[in-house]
């Protein structure tokens, strides 16, 4: 049975932008900070609905925190890289899915981008706050018609879709049961915007950590699609002038997944630090926080946080100051990135293992902070942009070129 997509997304008339967004990223900081009781509030009931509550969301879309990476024709804040990092990372100390949902819809506005300008403005006419879910994963299937392509798929991890207005997602073209080739010789691939409300959410984010991510997957059976909410997955420039080349982006993605590590890792030493003052131990008289054992475990935890941001930011700062830049970055520079990036969530995880360890039976409960950050930092190093894998292709680059499987044994 054909379906066509409904005039307007699920949610657009909620949709509203920031409220007098500030320029200075201490401000931004402090923004973010005075979210705590909203977060504090709702964190429980997102990690059991697994899914952000809607006062939650609207209380960080009116803070702005869906508009850091916004396109400049939606008015967005234009946030520079390092900034938007920061404010990822004071986020996932509050907590780790409304961190991980902030990131991924800076992401999500990137790719946005890419679209159209007839198609941009109707995706944001809602305002920069406007929020997409999905990704670019080629999971379905497009068929040429008059004015668009009829898309039939399903796609995965999809997170914060149930506050989306829109769903993204990549597909092949097919002809005639074939795959359509693009100029180069290869199948053709493209990204597709399509309202919510045409889109089915599937219940399956069952998972270990970031459950309040309400990363779940989602399918749409031929649905039509107008030429205006669609792009070609290549990597030429984008169709915004000034917004990256596709090429550039997984290196600014990275560094923010990698800010959603190093704020629950934060998170992990500052609620051990609270419990190893007043914790005292079976069989002792004094707090868990006289042991050396203990001492030494949270000099070393932060030191790893410490360390692994440091080196964070300072790659960071090596980028293009916005991926509004269609700057090229070199190979090097990728590198370096994937280091930085995924040295920071490894040591991310080895800080929160030790504050976990440290904190003996006081961190097993789920009423305790310590046994969330120690699920979710876990659940953040799955992810390919930051998977330990990245350190091995960093090793390859500077081991210089000319390297060929089994070459030295």
């Amino acid at each position: 049975m054909e379906h066509t997509i409904p005039a307007g997304p699920r949610g657009a008339a909620s949709v509203t932008g920031p409220t007098a967004c500030p320029s200075d990223p201490e401000a931004w900081i402090e923004r973010v900070r005075a979210l705590a009781p909203s977060v504090a509030r709702w964190r429980d009931t997102a990690e059991r609905e697994r899914r952000l509550p809607p006062p939650l969301v609207e209380a960080l879309r009116d803070a702005g925190m869906f508009a850091l990476s916004s396109p400049a024709l939606a008015d967005g804040p234009a946030l520079d890289h390092e900034t938007a990092v920061r404010v990822i990372e004071e986020l996932s100390r509050l907590d780790g899915s409304v961190g991980w949902n902030a990131m991924v819809a800076t992401w999500a506005a990137i790719t946005s981008s890419y679209l159209p300008e007839a198609g941009l403005r109707e995706v944001y006419r809602g305002g920069p706050g406007t929020v997409i879910a999905g990704g670019g994963a080629p999971s379905g299937t497009a068929i040429p018609v008059p004015g668009g392509f009829r898309l039939t798929g399903r796609w995965g991890v999809a997170s914060g879709c149930h506050q989306a207005a829109w769903m993204m997602g990549g597909a092949s073209v097919t002809l005639h049961g074939k795959p359509r080739l693009g100029p180069d010789g290869s199948p053709e691939l493209r990204i597709f915007v399509v309202p919510a409300t045409a889109c089915e959410i599937l219940d399956t984010w069952h998972t270990m950590g970031l459950r309040g991510t309400g990363s779940h997957d989602w399918q749409l059976r031929d649905v039509f699609v107008p030429d205006s909410l669609s792009y070609p997955m290549t990597f030429g420039e984008a169709r915004e002038p000034g917004v990256l080349s596709f090429a550039t982006f997984p290196w600014y993605v990275c560094g923010r997944a990698a800010g959603v590590a190093l704020g629950i890792a934060r998170d992990a030493i500052e609620t051990f630090t609270a419990v190893a003052r007043t914790k005292i131990p079976m069989g002792s008289q004094t707090p868990l926080a006289t042991r050396s054992t203990v001492q030494d475990r949270l000099g070393r935890a932060e030191a790893l946080v410490r360390s692994g941001r440091a080196l964070l930011y300072e790659t960071v700062r090596a980028l293009p100051p916005s991926p509004r830049c269609s700057v090229a970055i070199s190979e090097d520079l990728k590198a370096a990135m994937r280091l930085a990036c995924t040295h920071a969530v490894q040591s991310a995880i080895e800080a929160v293992d030790l504050m976990f360890h440290a904190a003996g039976m006081a961190g097993v409960y789920t009423a305790s902070r310590l046994e969330r950050c120690f699920r979710d930092v876990h659940v953040v190093s799955q992810h390919i942009i930051v998977a330990a894998s990245n350190l091995e292709a960093a090793g390859k680059h500077l081991l210089g070129p000319g390297l060929e499987a089994g070459h030295g044994r």
